[in-house]
């Protein structure tokens, strides 16, 4: 049920054309076998890590989706975090170095 709040939330507030931006970034994402190779080849950081900094971007969100996916030909984490105050913001943070690249 929050899970549905929340797209209502991404849809009402941030706007059809921003919504589609972050539904577009979230495409080309990894299965979670994938996911879980890349990390055990040490080719990106742990996906623990990666909330962990998108909650320091984003202090006292509840984090709702965390998914590794492909941006060109880098590997990246798509980190939604949903605000107190109802925003969906979306967390971009590079794979194998585990630093923010953007947070919208």
């Amino acid at each position: 049920m929050r899970l549905i709040l929340s797209i209502m939330a991404l849809w009402g507030l941030m706007g059809v054309s921003h919504a589609q931006s972050a539904t577009a970034a979230l495409e080309n994402c990894l299965l979670p076998r994938e996911m879980q190779e890349a990390v055990a080849s040490k080719g990106v950081v742990a996906p623990a890590s990666a909330v962990i900094t998108a909650r320091r971007q984003v202090p006292n969100a509840d984090v709702l989706r965390a998914s590794l996916c492909r941006s060109n030909d880098d590997l990246v984490y798509v980190i939604m975090a949903l605000q107190k105050n109802g925003r969906i913001v979306q967390v971009t943070i590079d794979g194998p170095s585990g630093r923010v690249k953007s947070v919208h």
